[in-house]
């Protein structure tokens, strides 16, 4: 189950309303996930500055604030 999604930034932000556009409109309209929280323009993978989302962690989504918190660790002790 989907319970959100983080949609990276565009490298220069080249495109990126185009980007957002087609995103919400796959998710609202074709899929009809009109409650699903987008978080759009986030900063890992490759954009600068470079960020690191860990796989299969935790995580909340504020998309009102624009945070992402980890509810728990990333990494073993």
């Amino acid at each position: 189950m989907i319970h959100g999604i983080i949609v990276g930034k565009p490298q220069g932000e080249a495109f990126y309303e185009e980007y957002k556009s087609v995103i919400t409109q796959v998710v609202t309209t074709e899929e009809h996930l009109n409650h699903l929280p987008i978080l759009y323009n986030v900063n890992f993978g490759h954009a600068m500055p470079i960020g690191i989302i860990p796989y299969g962690v935790s995580a909340k989504l504020n998309c009102e604030n624009k945070t992402i918190t980890l509810l728990e660790s990333a990494t073993i002790e």
